[in-house]
């Protein structure tokens, strides 16, 4: 091949490899702005606009398992219980999902008073966090043998009991949580990595 061909075709190549990273880059972009977005709507109390963005960012990504249950969340807080155990549900398989799109079904289907539907989300429900099953588990105990009450309010208190709970597991992350010390040392289990063991907990609403 004639040097000044080969050099040209060399160009075209790598100008087709950074237009590809370029998109590619934007892609990712888009996908995380459209996630902002859809948080900001949640935090803001626009459960219906965040569920809708939540959508747009699984079609942007349908990979992003986190959009999926928060999207579910979402329409849960909106009272479109149905539609949310809809969404939770194909995540129940998603190893990285389940735990939470297990538990935000059951809430939602004890808000709509469906017995059946909320033993289904909650047989297999699981986590590895002491303070969440410590919290959840005797709920889970409760509906199992019929003695769990059901509606609206007693989902919200169920989702404060466990969002106190995922408060408690954050604050045991800061105060034991494995922490690197000095350059060349290696990481120790720091018992006093966080002072404020006597703050009143903020409750943490239990999502990825």
């Amino acid at each position: 091949m004639h040097p000044g061909k080969q050099e040209n075709t060399m160009n075209t190549h790598l100008r087709m490899l950074t237009l590809a990273a370029v998109l590619a880059a934007f892609a990712v972009t888009g996908c995380a702005t459209t996630s902002m977005r859809a948080s900001s709507q949640l935090e803001g109390g626009q459960y219906r606009q965040a569920a809708e963005t939540y959508a747009a960012a699984q079609r942007e990504n349908p990979d992003d398992w986190q959009a999926g249950v928060r999207r579910g969340y979402a329409l849960y807080r909106a009272g479109d219980y149905q539609a949310a155990q809809d969404v939770l549900k194909p995540l129940w398989t998603n190893r990285r999902a389940a735990e939470y799109a297990r538990f935000w079904a059951g809430i939602a289907a004890i808000a709509a008073r469906d017995e059946a539907a909320a033993r289904t989300a909650w047989l297999e429900w699981t986590s590895s966090r002491f303070e969440i099953v410590r919290a959840i588990r005797p709920r889970v105990q409760q509906l199992q043998v019929g003695e769990l009450a059901l509606g609206p309010d007693a989902a919200r208190g169920y989702a404060e009991e466990a969002a106190l709970a995922n408060a408690r597991e954050a604050q045991a992350d800061a105060r034991y949580g494995w922490r690197p010390l000095s350059p060349g040392r290696s990481a120790s289990y720091e018992r006093d990595a966080f002072s404020d063991t006597m703050m009143p907990l903020a409750p943490k609403v239990y999502l990825p």
